[in-house]
C-alpha cells in the first residue's frame, strides 16, 4: 500500500484510545466511505486513533460466539505511514488475547503477515466465522480474492 502520510505529522502526537458513543457515527460514516464490513458496528468494540481531536484511524475487535475478529481497521490517507494501523493491531491484539482472526482482501495480506497472522482456509475458521465468510464466495466470482487469516 503506498505511503501518502504527511511528513509534517509527528507520530507522537497522535493518540489511542478507546471509543465512546459520541464517535459513533464519525466510525460508521468512514466505514461507509470505504467499503469495509458494515456488519458487528458496536463503538464499544472500537478503538480510534486521534490528532487533534480529530478520528484519523481506527479497529474494532468483533466478539462472536467461539472467536474474536478483528476488523474495520482504516487509517484515513493522510496519516498513513505513520504506523497507525500497526499500534491498533496492538492494541487490539493486547485487548483481545489470540487466536484472532481477520478477513481481508489480497492488497493486505502482507501487512497482517507482517503482524503474525497466517492465512488458513475457510474449512478452518471457526463455526460461527464461516457462517459469515459464505458471501466471500460472491467475491470471488466478482474476481476479488478474500482472504481468512488467524493469529495464534
Amino acid at each position: 500500500m503506498p505511503t501518502t502520510a504527511t511528513h509534517s505529522i509527528d507520530p507522537q502526537s497522535i493518540h489511542l484510545r478507546d471509543a465512546t458513543a459520541a464517535d459513533d457515527a464519525t466510525i460508521k460514516r468512514l466505514i461507509r466511505q470505504a467499503h469495509l464490513d458494515p456488519t458487528s458496528l458496536k463503538w464499544a468494540h472500537f478503538m480510534v486513533a486521534e490528532h487533534n481531536s480529530r478520528i484519523v484511524g481506527f479497529g474494532q475487535v468483533k466478539p462472536y460466539p467461539g472467536c474474536n475478529e478483528i476488523g474495520s481497521l482504516l487509517t484515513l490517507p493522510r496519516y498513513r505511514g505513520l504506523g497507525i494501523a500497526s499500534r491498533l493491531m496492538n492494541a487490539l491484539e493486547a485487548r483481545a488475547g489470540v487466536p484472532l482472526y481477520l478477513l481481508c482482501l489480497q492488497k493486505m495480506v502482507p501487512f497482517y503477515e507482517q503482524h503474525g497472522y497466517e492465512t488458513i482456509g475457510w474449512w478452518q475458521a471457526p463455526a460461527f466465522l464461516k457462517l459469515k465468510l459464505l458471501p466471500t464466495f460472491l467475491m470471488r466470482l466478482l474476481g476479488m480474492r478474500a482472504h481468512v487469516m488467524v493469529k495464534r
